[in-house]
């Protein structure tokens, strides 16, 4: 009897320490995430989450089939872009971008301050001067779409192929490609334009 409670107890132990360390070790992990990454993670939901909401709109508005008409090709194109800003309706600056915007403000700092005057100037050319996009608008479509240079490109995290970066003014903007409509605007890079 003696035997079978010491062995009881021995089982217990055994079996309640690697629980505990295991559980020691869930915390350990738990505080040593790398909060970038984690930005990253939480960027990628809510880029997920806004094409999981662009495939319910783009069921409305099939492909075209003629390829040749580019008029049939714009028309679906502005449907597309009103039925994703309708089911947007409440959407703001930074929806998408939030968990990222402090990484990414750093980024484009940086670039930014990393190019010589002419660089800038040209990067700036690009743009109307006084030009203001907004989430849920259309792109406009007598104004280039501006370039974000490869080098900053680089450093961005990647996007499915459904979106698009645009810098405009220093504003990273995040365009949906087949519809035409930004849809986040990153907050707190104000442009500056040298006269």
């Amino acid at each position: 009897m003696v035997r079978t409670a010491v062995a009881l107890l021995f089982s217990a132990l055994s079996i309640s320490l690697p629980v505990g360390q295991l559980v020691a070790a869930e915390r350990a992990q738990t505080r040593a995430v790398n909060p970038q990454a984690q930005a990253l993670v939480e960027f990628k939901k809510r880029v997920d989450a806004y094409l999981e909401l662009r495939r319910a709109v783009t069921q409305k508005f099939p492909e075209v089939k003629e390829t040749g008409d580019p008029a049939k090709i714009h028309e679906r194109e502005v449907a597309l872009g009103k039925g994703i800003a309708m089911a947007r309706v409440n959407a703001k600056p930074g929806d998408v971008f939030a968990p990222v915007s402090q990484q990414l403000l750093t980024i484009v700092e940086k670039d930014w301050n990393s190019r010589s005057a002419a660089d800038q100037k040209a990067i700036l050319a690009e743009i109307p001067k006084g030009l203001v996009l907004k989430v849920n608008q259309p792109y406009p479509a007598n104004v280039a779409l501006a370039t974000v240079p490869p080098k900053l490109l680089a450093q961005l995290p990647m996007l499915p192929e459904e979106l698009e970066y645009r810098l405009v003014d220093r504003r990273l903007l995040l365009r949906d490609r087949d519809a035409n409509v930004i849809v986040d605007v990153l907050v707190g890079a104000e442009p500056t334009r040298a006269e």
